[in-house]
């Protein structure tokens, strides 16, 4: 799978991730349902980066997924702790990029080319369905 679909797929899973707790977790542990919600919270914040970043989207429209994904994931136990760990996470990829810039521009700009306008419609639809 090439990485720019990879990047549009993975935002796609990232927004619509559901689960459900089958059995109670020992105490102070997090739920099934409470870790798969983090872990969206997580990819979410980390295809932000990538869109804040690499893809140049508007701060606002970025804000804007973030507070749709916040919606989403309702079950997350620590929002804000999980999104600063994805947007952490995302640094190996958006230094990829930025050397892709300078190394290869020709393919640089194919990337971007295929991965921008995908992110930026998947946050167009996450975020318009509030």
């Amino acid at each position: 799978m090439k990485r720019s679909h990879f990047l549009a797929a993975s935002f796609l899973a990232a927004c619509c991730l559901s689960a459900t707790a089958q059995t109670a977790p020992p105490a102070g542990h997090p739920s099934p349902k409470q870790q798969m919600a983090a872990e969206g919270v997580m990819t979410s914040a980390n295809i932000a980066r990538g869109a804040a970043d690499v893809c140049h989207i508007d701060a606002a429209k970025v804000a804007r997924f973030k507070d749709a994904v916040r919606t989403s994931y309702p079950d997350a136990p620590d929002f804000d702790g999980a999104w600063k760990l994805g947007l952490a996470q995302a640094q190996p990829a958006v230094d990829r990029f930025e050397k892709l810039k300078t190394s290869n521009p020709a393919e640089y700009r194919k990337e971007i080319g295929e991965a921008c306008p995908a992110l930026n419609r998947g946050i167009d639809e996450v975020t318009q369905q509030k």
